[in-house]
């Protein structure tokens, strides 16, 4: 059994350590936040998905929590890995042991956390991907030996595939024509480039007959049609997309350009080539991983202005507006747009 109750991004890395685990390994349990069930669901190796209930309230919520114990209760474990804080994994090691328990120090837990498990690795660092650091729990009780952790795995079904190649021929994509999808918005703001640099950004790939497609989720939607009414040259805006459609919208495409967001992960889970760009975050965490990638961020070598990066702060002085970001010019981005794209 893996855990790991954190968001949809982290959920995709996870996919690098279930890739990891020995063949030997016949069943791999996860439990997981709502919104990153489906992103399990799609990796060829998961059985079983189990959602900590926390969208629910009241009687349906303990209801919904009894039901996930009695789940549990029908299955033994050979290993659990806890690769969040989550208090519920310490829970579950306690009252249903695993032969093998895992589990990464936290200063956010105390001790009767840290004795619930077996074997504890340390805390994260910002040095490494963090990819490599979940795989790290899978190392350190010998269960993988390799010095690189593998890619990020999600499989979108031949029939969602033929569900998003049926919407893009409705909007006149031809699939042998090189497809573009970005995705702009965040939840976050200090994580996003101005509009007018989107917009920028894609009148300049129509101008070369590249079709576009902005992604997002519904909550993206007046972000991307705010980008939509600045483009000479209109995009196709995607309204409504799930996980899965996500997944397969990118699996067809040649090139994904993205903010720093889950869609660096999604993208190179579907083996799709990925611009990712970052301002505050830092790419040496949370970059791409695996398949044919790039990152884009400003560094002393543009300016010196830019020696406060990655600062991992909500913009400057909390202002949730990135100038490393701001500052950014579409042509940077369009290069290296053309540059994967060649």
């Amino acid at each position: 059994m893996f855990l790991k109750t954190k968001n949809i991004g982290d959920s995709i890395i996870l996919t690098s350590a279930i890739s990891a685990l020995p063949k030997d390994y016949q069943y791999i349990d996860i439990v997981c936040l709502p919104e990153s069930e489906p992103i399990f669901k799609m990796h060829p190796r998961v059985r079983h998905v189990f959602v900590i209930p926390r969208h629910l309230k009241g009687f349906s919520k303990v209801m919904a929590y009894i039901k996930f114990y009695q789940e549990i209760t029908s299955y033994s474990y050979d290993l659990l890995a806890h690769f969040s804080n989550d208090w519920r994994g310490a829970l579950l090691q306690r009252i249903f042991p695993a032969k093998l328990s895992v589990a990464r120090r936290t200063h956010r837990r105390g001790q009767f956390w840290h004795q619930s498990f077996d074997i504890l690795i340390e805390s994260l660092d910002d040095i490494r991907p963090i990819a490599e650091q979940d795989v790290d729990l899978l190392r350190a009780v010998g269960l993988y030996g390799n010095v690189k952790a593998p890619s990020y795995l999600v499989k979108a079904s031949i029939n969602q595939k033929s569900k998003i190649k049926n919407w893009l021929s409705k909007h006149s994509v031809v699939l042998n024509k090189k497809l573009v999808v970005i995705h702009a918005p965040s939840r976050w703001k200090f994580k996003e480039l101005p509009i007018a640099t989107w917009a920028n950004v894609i009148d300049k790939l129509k101008e070369r007959k590249f079709e576009v497609v902005l992604c997002g989720s519904k909550e993206d939607l007046l972000t991307n049609q705010a980008i939509y009414a600045l483009c000479k040259v209109k995009p196709i805006i995607t309204n409504n997309f799930s996980l899965e459609d996500t997944a397969a919208l990118y699996s067809l495409a040649q090139l994904v350009l993205t903010i720093d967001s889950m869609s660096t992960h999604l993208a190179s889970a579907t083996q799709t080539p990925v611009i990712s760009i970052f301002g505050p975050s830092n790419e040496r965490n949370w970059g791409p991983w695996g398949g044919k990638h790039s990152v884009i961020a400003l560094t002393t070598e543009n300016s010196p202005t830019f020696a406060c990066r990655p600062c991992g702060k909500d913009g400057c002085e909390g202002s949730k507006i990135s100038q490393c970001l701001i500052q950014m010019e579409p042509d940077l981005i369009i290069n290296e747009a053309l540059k994967m794209l060649r």
